[in-house]
Protein backbone atom coordinates (compact mmCIF):
# COMPACT_ATOMS: atom_id res chain seq x y z
CA UNK A 1 0.00 0.00 0.00
CA UNK A 2 1.36 3.34 -0.88
CA UNK A 3 1.25 6.09 1.45
CA UNK A 4 -1.31 8.50 -0.71
CA UNK A 5 -3.47 4.87 0.03
CA UNK A 6 -2.67 4.96 4.08
CA UNK A 7 -3.21 8.58 4.35
CA UNK A 8 -7.19 8.09 2.72
CA UNK A 9 -7.10 4.91 4.58
CA UNK A 10 -6.36 7.12 8.17
CA UNK A 11 -8.72 9.90 6.88
CA UNK A 12 -11.52 7.33 6.40
CA UNK A 13 -10.80 5.52 9.90
CA UNK A 14 -10.83 8.95 11.55
CA UNK A 15 -14.12 9.55 10.02
CA UNK A 16 -16.21 6.05 10.96
CA UNK A 17 -14.50 5.85 14.34
CA UNK A 18 -13.98 9.71 15.94
CA UNK A 19 -15.63 12.46 13.98
CA UNK A 20 -19.09 11.17 13.05
CA UNK A 21 -18.96 7.48 15.14
CA UNK A 22 -22.85 7.95 15.57
CA UNK A 23 -23.40 7.34 12.44
CA UNK A 24 -22.07 3.57 12.52
CA UNK A 25 -23.52 2.99 15.95
CA UNK A 26 -20.70 3.58 17.73
CA UNK A 27 -19.49 5.52 20.95
CA UNK A 28 -16.88 6.53 23.37
CA UNK A 29 -16.83 5.69 26.72
CA UNK A 30 -16.36 8.44 29.19
CA UNK A 31 -12.81 7.43 29.60
CA UNK A 32 -11.85 8.04 25.91
CA UNK A 33 -11.99 3.97 25.00
CA UNK A 34 -13.80 1.48 22.42
CA UNK A 35 -13.97 -2.29 22.50
CA UNK A 36 -11.95 -2.96 19.50
CA UNK A 37 -14.22 -5.36 18.15
CA UNK A 38 -17.32 -3.18 17.85
CA UNK A 39 -15.12 -0.40 15.85
CA UNK A 40 -14.07 -3.85 14.20
CA UNK A 41 -17.62 -4.86 13.28
CA UNK A 42 -18.52 -1.42 12.17
CA UNK A 43 -15.81 -2.10 9.68
CA UNK A 44 -17.18 -5.04 8.06
CA UNK A 45 -19.85 -3.85 6.99
CA UNK A 46 -17.58 -1.97 4.33
CA UNK A 47 -16.31 -4.67 1.76
CA UNK A 48 -13.53 -2.28 0.85
CA UNK A 49 -12.48 -2.14 4.55
CA UNK A 50 -12.82 -5.84 5.72
CA UNK A 51 -8.85 -6.10 5.41
CA UNK A 52 -8.29 -3.99 8.14
CA UNK A 53 -6.81 -5.26 11.36
CA UNK A 54 -4.96 -4.25 14.82
CA UNK A 55 -1.96 -4.73 12.94
CA UNK A 56 -3.32 -2.41 10.22
CA UNK A 57 -3.48 0.77 13.10
CA UNK A 58 -0.15 0.04 14.34
CA UNK A 59 1.56 -0.11 10.87
CA UNK A 60 -0.04 3.58 10.33
CA UNK A 61 1.34 4.93 13.74
CA UNK A 62 4.67 3.57 12.55
CA UNK A 63 4.83 5.01 9.51
CA UNK A 64 3.78 8.39 11.16
CA UNK A 65 0.53 8.72 10.28
CA UNK A 66 -2.00 10.66 12.03
CA UNK A 67 -5.16 9.08 14.26
CA UNK A 68 -6.85 10.00 16.82
CA UNK A 69 -7.01 7.01 18.53
CA UNK A 70 -4.60 3.86 18.80
CA UNK A 71 -4.82 0.41 19.68
CA UNK A 72 -4.76 -0.19 23.43
CA UNK A 73 -5.41 -3.92 24.53
CA UNK A 74 -8.70 -4.96 23.60
CA UNK A 75 -9.55 -1.22 23.09
CA UNK A 76 -9.29 1.95 20.85
CA UNK A 77 -8.13 4.45 23.23
CA UNK A 78 -8.51 8.55 22.17
CA UNK A 79 -4.95 9.97 21.46
CA UNK A 80 -3.74 12.20 24.73
CA UNK A 81 -4.37 16.07 23.31
CA UNK A 82 -7.48 14.58 21.58
CA UNK A 83 -11.01 15.56 22.69
CA UNK A 84 -13.16 13.44 24.39
CA UNK A 85 -16.85 13.72 22.56
CA UNK A 86 -19.33 14.84 24.73
CA UNK A 87 -23.04 13.36 24.53
CA UNK A 88 -25.65 16.02 26.08
CA UNK A 89 -28.80 15.34 27.25
CA UNK A 90 -31.61 15.12 25.23
CA UNK A 91 -34.23 17.59 25.62
CA UNK A 92 -36.31 15.50 23.29
CA UNK A 93 -36.68 12.59 21.36
CA UNK A 94 -38.44 10.61 18.70
CA UNK A 95 -41.99 9.04 19.96
CA UNK A 96 -40.39 5.74 19.57
CA UNK A 97 -36.75 4.26 19.66
CA UNK A 98 -35.54 0.77 18.90
CA UNK A 99 -32.98 -1.66 19.48
CA UNK A 100 -32.10 -5.03 18.85
CA UNK A 101 -31.39 -8.05 21.12
CA UNK A 102 -30.67 -11.33 20.90
CA UNK A 103 -33.59 -14.07 20.99
CA UNK A 104 -32.11 -15.58 24.11
CA UNK A 105 -32.31 -12.09 26.14
CA UNK A 106 -35.77 -11.77 25.05
CA UNK A 107 -37.03 -12.95 28.73
CA UNK A 108 -34.86 -11.35 30.44
CA UNK A 109 -35.54 -7.92 28.92
CA UNK A 110 -39.20 -8.49 29.55
CA UNK A 111 -38.95 -9.18 33.12
CA UNK A 112 -36.16 -6.87 33.79
CA UNK A 113 -36.34 -4.26 30.95
CA UNK A 114 -33.20 -3.54 28.75
CA UNK A 115 -29.92 -3.18 31.08
CA UNK A 116 -26.36 -2.66 29.87
CA UNK A 117 -23.98 -5.78 28.73
CA UNK A 118 -20.43 -5.15 29.38
CA UNK A 119 -20.50 -1.17 28.73
CA UNK A 120 -22.22 1.83 31.08
CA UNK A 121 -24.81 2.86 28.01
CA UNK A 122 -26.98 0.99 25.49
CA UNK A 123 -27.28 2.45 22.37
CA UNK A 124 -30.74 3.11 20.70
CA UNK A 125 -31.91 4.27 17.40
CA UNK A 126 -34.10 6.33 15.97
CA UNK A 127 -34.50 4.34 12.74
CA UNK A 128 -34.96 0.40 12.49
CA UNK A 129 -32.37 0.18 10.20
CA UNK A 130 -29.33 1.94 12.27
CA UNK A 131 -31.00 -0.37 15.25
CA UNK A 132 -30.88 -3.60 13.09
CA UNK A 133 -27.29 -3.01 11.77
CA UNK A 134 -25.75 -2.94 15.45
CA UNK A 135 -27.59 -5.70 16.62
CA UNK A 136 -26.78 -8.26 13.70
CA UNK A 137 -23.21 -7.64 14.51
CA UNK A 138 -24.01 -9.56 17.44
CA UNK A 139 -26.86 -11.69 16.38
CA UNK A 140 -27.92 -12.89 12.96
CA UNK A 141 -31.66 -12.88 13.68
CA UNK A 142 -32.10 -10.34 16.49
CA UNK A 143 -35.55 -9.22 17.72
CA UNK A 144 -36.28 -6.08 17.24
CA UNK A 145 -37.61 -3.69 20.45
CA UNK A 146 -39.67 -0.30 20.04
CA UNK A 147 -39.45 1.82 23.31
CA UNK A 148 -41.77 4.38 23.56
CA UNK A 149 -39.38 7.15 23.76
CA UNK A 150 -41.20 10.12 25.22
CA UNK A 151 -43.04 8.43 27.86
CA UNK A 152 -39.98 7.23 29.54
CA UNK A 153 -38.56 10.74 28.92
CA UNK A 154 -41.09 12.50 31.12
CA UNK A 155 -40.77 9.99 33.08
CA UNK A 156 -37.36 10.67 33.97
CA UNK A 157 -34.84 8.53 31.89
CA UNK A 158 -32.13 10.11 30.29
CA UNK A 159 -31.37 10.15 27.23
CA UNK A 160 -27.77 11.52 25.26
CA UNK A 161 -27.39 12.27 22.03
CA UNK A 162 -24.72 9.90 20.63
CA UNK A 163 -25.21 10.99 17.00
CA UNK A 164 -28.05 12.17 14.23
CA UNK A 165 -29.73 8.70 14.75
CA UNK A 166 -28.37 7.08 18.11
CA UNK A 167 -28.89 7.69 21.69
CA UNK A 168 -27.27 6.61 25.14
CA UNK A 169 -29.83 5.19 27.86
CA UNK A 170 -28.32 3.74 30.93
CA UNK A 171 -31.65 1.28 31.48
CA UNK A 172 -34.75 1.48 30.17
CA UNK A 173 -37.64 -0.08 32.72
CA UNK A 174 -39.48 -2.41 30.99
CA UNK A 175 -43.08 -0.42 31.51
CA UNK A 176 -41.78 1.68 28.50
CA UNK A 177 -40.76 -1.73 26.06
CA UNK A 178 -43.19 -2.41 23.14
CA UNK A 179 -43.01 -6.20 21.65
CA UNK A 180 -44.12 -7.75 18.83
CA UNK A 181 -46.92 -10.43 19.45
CA UNK A 182 -45.06 -13.18 17.90
CA UNK A 183 -41.99 -12.05 19.34
CA UNK A 184 -43.96 -12.69 22.61
CA UNK A 185 -44.95 -16.46 21.87
CA UNK A 186 -41.74 -16.33 21.21
CA UNK A 187 -40.56 -15.45 24.85
CA UNK A 188 -43.34 -17.77 26.18
CA UNK A 189 -41.57 -20.77 24.61
CA UNK A 190 -38.02 -19.57 25.65
CA UNK A 191 -39.51 -19.23 29.18
CA UNK A 192 -41.00 -22.95 29.19
CA UNK A 193 -37.57 -24.19 28.33
CA UNK A 194 -35.55 -22.09 30.78
CA UNK A 195 -38.03 -23.47 33.80
CA UNK A 196 -38.44 -26.70 32.06
CA UNK A 197 -37.61 -29.39 34.71
CA UNK A 198 -34.99 -31.97 34.63
CA UNK A 199 -35.76 -35.34 33.62
CA UNK A 200 -36.91 -38.05 35.94
CA UNK A 201 -34.89 -41.29 35.93
CA UNK A 202 -36.47 -43.96 34.13
CA UNK A 203 -37.38 -47.10 36.15
CA UNK A 204 -36.35 -50.52 34.55
CA UNK A 205 -38.66 -52.46 32.78
CA UNK A 206 -39.48 -56.04 34.16
CA UNK A 207 -37.12 -58.68 33.41
CA UNK A 208 -34.64 -55.93 32.90
CA UNK A 209 -31.21 -55.56 35.09
CA UNK A 210 -29.21 -52.18 35.48
CA UNK A 211 -25.68 -52.88 36.09
CA UNK A 212 -24.46 -51.10 39.26
CA UNK A 213 -21.02 -50.65 40.24
CA UNK A 214 -20.67 -52.85 43.21
CA UNK A 215 -21.83 -55.31 40.68
CA UNK A 216 -18.22 -54.53 39.03
CA UNK A 217 -15.94 -54.41 41.41
CA UNK A 218 -17.41 -57.68 43.26
CA UNK A 219 -17.34 -59.62 40.31
CA UNK A 220 -13.45 -58.42 39.48
CA UNK A 221 -12.71 -59.27 43.21
CA UNK A 222 -14.09 -63.00 42.99
CA UNK A 223 -11.89 -63.41 39.59
CA UNK A 224 -9.40 -62.11 41.73
CA UNK A 225 -9.69 -65.03 44.28
CA UNK A 226 -10.65 -67.59 41.73
CA UNK A 227 -7.10 -66.74 39.92
CA UNK A 228 -5.39 -67.38 43.53
CA UNK A 229 -6.99 -70.02 44.68
CA UNK A 230 -5.82 -71.40 41.10
CA UNK A 231 -2.48 -70.37 41.85
CA UNK A 232 -2.27 -72.12 44.95
CA UNK A 233 -3.58 -75.70 43.47
CA UNK A 234 -1.10 -75.89 41.12
CA UNK A 235 1.54 -75.13 42.90
CA UNK A 236 0.61 -78.11 45.71
CA UNK A 237 0.49 -80.43 42.58
CA UNK A 238 3.81 -79.86 41.87
CA UNK A 239 5.16 -79.86 45.59
CA UNK A 240 3.19 -83.65 45.50
CA UNK A 241 5.02 -84.75 42.19
CA UNK A 242 8.51 -83.81 44.03
CA UNK A 243 7.90 -85.90 46.93
CA UNK A 244 6.94 -88.72 45.15
CA UNK A 245 10.45 -88.72 42.79
CA UNK A 246 12.36 -88.37 45.75
CA UNK A 247 10.93 -91.58 47.20
CA UNK A 248 11.90 -93.14 44.21
CA UNK A 249 15.54 -91.64 44.26
CA UNK A 250 15.80 -93.35 47.65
Amino acid sequence: MQKNQHKTLARTLSFIGYSSPGEYGLYWDANGTMPWKEFYWALQEDTELRFVREATLRELSLLGIYLPFSIDGNLIRIGSGVALPRYEAAEKVPERLYFGIKPKNLVRAQEFGLQPAGRPFIPVCATRDLALRIARRREPEPVLIEISARHALESGTIFLTAGPELYLVESVSRDFLIIPRIRENLAEKLAARRLKPAPKPVSPTPGTFIVQPHHVQSTSVAADDSMQHGKKGKAGWKKESRKVRRKRDI
